[in-house]
């Protein structure tokens, strides 16, 4: 996650854009694998039953490091790039009442995807950890579709203790998503408000004996469906909130570091091109960052119905 908050469903021909990078001055906290924001405006829609491909293309800055007061502690100045595949398979089948899907993600990035101060003015494209959601649970209702997640969350990325080219946390974790998603006129073509929290169980750091503590990340959206283009076209805002709930610990770990949060707020509009392709462009401006480096973020996302 991108507290950069430095937030996994973290998910390819890839191009970079890296600015001039300055070092960061302050230690700041491990933070967990998912970057906040890739969910917004019905980010917890009940899809329909096949196979979907969605490609998230992320830039995303790291422009300063902020201490645990949110006063700036150093400068990084740097713009990245991710990729991140995600492919979704929603069945018929029910399971607690609810249809069974999974979803895998492969991430591509020019930088991790929730760097520490460490881990900034690296410019290589390269793998990142891969995930792989072997329980997703969709339910519907006239007025609301909700859904549960269980996701393995890999270290498949490079990782060096200490490396400022790491495309990878370093650590495994398990993430449990529980999501909604209202429609007060009882309506898919009118008005939304959602929400996914994903709680982020983050085990050991490898080769550092490092607990990286867990932590929270709320996406949210609230949108209206409109016509643009004789098209339909959701439009509305989306933000995120991240928070770690305990201390990192282990390793050789300061005393005290601290816990890091940030939020993210911004536009977001979709357009429906047909029944099967849906382009979205989403905008966060991130803000009372403590303990992480900070930025914003622009997504481009294409969701395709195979």
């Amino acid at each position: 996650m991108r507290s950069r908050p430095r937030s996994g469903l973290v998910p390819s021909a890839i191009a970079a854009l890296v600015l001039p990078a300055g070092l960061a001055q302050a230690a700041t906290p491990i933070a967990g694998h998912y970057p906040p924001g890739q969910t917004g405006i019905r980010g917890a829609a009940t899809p329909g039953v096949g196979w979907a491909f969605t490609n998230f293309n992320r830039f995303f800055s790291n422009l300063e490091t902020r201490d645990g007061n949110g006063a700036a502690a150093g400068d990084v100045g740097e713009v990245r790039y991710a990729n991140i595949s995600m492919f979704t398979w929603s069945t018929p089948w029910k399971v607690l009442g609810m249809r069974y899907g999974a979803l895998a993600g492969i991430p591509f990035s020019t930088g991790n995807l929730n760097p520490s101060d460490a881990e900034t003015g690296s410019t290589s494209l390269g793998l990142g950890d891969a995930l792989l959601t072997p329980i997703s649970l969709y339910g519907a209702a006239p007025s609301f579709d909700y859904q549960f997640q269980f996701t393995l969350w890999s270290s498949s990325g490079r990782f060096t203790p200490g490396g400022s080219d790491n495309r990878g946390a370093g650590f495994p974790a398990l993430v449990y998503s529980l999501g909604g998603v209202w429609y007060p006129d009882q309506s898919r073509a009118s008005w939304s408000v959602s929400g996914v929290a994903r709680f982020e169980q983050n085990l050991e750091q490898a080769d550092t004996e490092i607990d990286p503590g867990d932590d929270v990340v709320f996406d949210w959206g609230a949108g209206k469906v409109v016509s643009a283009w004789s098209k339909p076209l959701d439009a509305g805002v989306s933000g995120f909130a991240t928070w770690q709930l305990d201390d990192q610990s282990g390793g050789s770990t300061a005393a005290d570091l601290g816990r890091y949060r940030n939020f993210g707020l911004g536009p977001e509009a979709a357009l429906s091109v047909s029944e099967a392709v849906v382009l979205r462009l989403r905008l966060h401006w991130e803000f009372g960052t403590r303990n992480a480096v900070q930025g914003n973020n622009a997504w481009l996302i294409a969701n395709f119905r195979i």
